[in-house]
């Protein structure tokens, strides 16, 4: 009896505009939230222009991007809205555009996790220090209608 009470209670509380109100506000900041952390199925090719540009910003020298392939993954993940894109970037720099190149991507929005990278110094008469970085984003996978 006093669950069905509070079942009731419940459902008058839920049924009152502010009641929803509040919770639609809610919902809102919970979606730009998770916007924050992961890209639609659509916007992986705008994610590596956004990467592409902060390279060309940072002027590092003989950058390049691409998708990675992940060995073993068969495109499903044990997650049902959200799987793993990895971008395999490559340049070469000074440790200073280096460290303004990673702070960039660090403040990248959505985020940006550089999963791991090489840095290899920079003999004499090289042009800058070459860098490999392998970066991973979350992407909302496509609903089927």
């Amino acid at each position: 009896m006093l669950q069905a009470r509070r079942a009731h209670r419940s459902a008058l509380l839920a049924a009152q505009e502010e009641t929803q109100i509040v919770a639609r506000a809610q919902l809102d900041q919970l979606r730009d939230g998770l916007g924050r952390f992961v890209i639609g199925s659509e916007d992986p090719g705008n994610l590596i222009f956004d990467i592409s540009q902060l390279a060309k910003e940072k002027k590092v020298g003989s950058f390049s991007i691409r998708n990675k392939e992940q060995p073993g993954k068969t495109g499903e993940s044990e997650f049902s809205k959200i799987s793993e894109n990895r971008i395999a970037i490559s340049f070469t720099c000074s440790f200073d555009q280096f460290a303004t190149f990673l702070n960039a991507l660090e403040r990248h929005r959505p985020v940006v996790f550089i999963d791991q990278f090489r840095f290899k110094r920079a003999k004499p008469n090289d042009k800058g220090h070459k860098v490999e970085m392998e970066l991973a984003v979350f992407v909302r996978k496509q609903q089927e209608s």
